[in-house]
């Protein structure tokens, strides 16, 4: 659960990243070319007009429809073609007395914003490729640059890209750090040391939250409580660190039998938790009859005696994420049963 939250978080900081670079050049960078756009209009310049007043048109679409459909990543790569679209045609025309150079620099920064490194390592360098033919094969385009211009501008430009390239490579690299460092954090916090397996804390702020927000990934929640059986007595005749070995063997046993979907949890000195998520009530007794079978089975040497340790399990089946604590109160008092009717059993 963890990993999946982490992975979340880390994703929700690059969406809303790339969504006010997308704000930023739809809005900002769209309304600066009307403004320039307007007076071509009127002057009759209507090549010029028609490219910068369609750019900005197409800008503010592009965001209106990332407004209305929520999807950031068609948004981004759509406004990216436009982005690339615009800086072709420009150096094509040449703009407003050959100006349009002094325009095109911006463009690779926004394409590391918009499409991440390594496609926008892609693409700026096609779109590099294409300026390069464009500008040093001047039969092919409409504006006049001098030689010197040109040469100087795109050299100007290949560094640009590469030290952009640079910068987001970096700032990446440092952000999945930094959210590896934060998963550590959180999975040292939601695990007993002991047993290696997720612990209370875990269930009340990953599980449950998780519960809450996407139920349908895990409606019906079966739910067993654990408890070996004279644990006890085992610590007292043996020792603690007898009671801690068999304690990391049962632990062991959970992670090989249980499903892989299945999360067990240590939530007291001798008690587990089992979450069987999308599992009615009849799979879970199958379930936890297996564990049981395999834990009984299972001969454990303790001080070089062989030994064997049963467990007694209560089950219930959780419906509704607001029951989850109701579920396994009721899981508990299962378990209870199960002493009471002669401990190694499923109830």
């Amino acid at each position: 659960m963890n990993v999946f939250e982490s992975q979340a978080q880390a994703q929700n900081v690059d969406k809303d990243r790339r969504q006010y670079i997308l704000s930023f050049v739809s809005y900002i960078s769209g309304t600066v070319i009307l403004l320039y756009g307007l007076p071509h209009l009127m002057s009759g310049n209507v090549a010029l007009a028609s490219l910068l007043l369609g750019t900005s048109l197409t800008f503010l679409l592009t965001v209106a429809y990332y407004h209305r459909t929520g999807d950031i990543d068609l948004a981004c790569k759509i406004e990216a073609v436009l982005v690339v679209g615009f800086v072709l045609a420009l150096i094509y025309h040449g703009g407003h007395e050959n100006t349009a150079l002094y325009w095109i620099f911006p463009f690779p920064v926004i394409l590391f914003g918009l499409l991440g490194v390594r496609n926008a390592l892609i693409g700026n360098t096609l779109v590099l490729l294409a300026i390069a033919v464009m500008l040093f094969t001047p039969d092919w385009i409409h504006a006049e640059y001098r030689p010197e211009e040109t040469t100087r501008f795109f050299a100007s430009l290949v560094i640009m890209v590469i030290a952009a390239g640079i910068n987001d490579f970096f700032r990446e690299r440092s952000h999945h750090k930094m959210s590896a460092l934060q998963l550590s954090r959180e999975q040292q916090a939601n695990t007993d040391p002991l047993t290696r397996l997720p612990n209370r804390r875990f269930i009340d702020a990953s599980l449950e939250p998780r519960l809450n927000q996407t139920p349908d990934e895990f409606l019906p929640l079966g739910v067993v409580m654990c408890d070996i059986d004279h644990f006890k007595q085992l610590n007292d005749q043996f020792g603690h660190q007898a009671g801690d070995d068999v304690l990391k063997e049962v632990a062991r046993l959970f992670r090989k039998t249980l499903r892989r979907q299945d999360v067990a949890c240590r939530t007291g000195g001798e008690e587990f938790l089992i979450f069987l998520p999308r599992t009615e009530l009849t799979d879970v007794h199958i379930v936890a009859e297996k564990v049981r079978a395999k834990l009984a089975n299972t001969v454990f040497p303790i001080r070089g005696t062989p030994h064997r340790v049963t467990a007694s399990f209560g089950t219930a089946v959780c419906h509704s994420s607001g029951e989850l604590s109701a579920t396994v109160e009721y899981a508990d008092e299962q378990l209870y049963n199960a002493k009471k009717a002669g401990r190694n059993r499923v109830v």
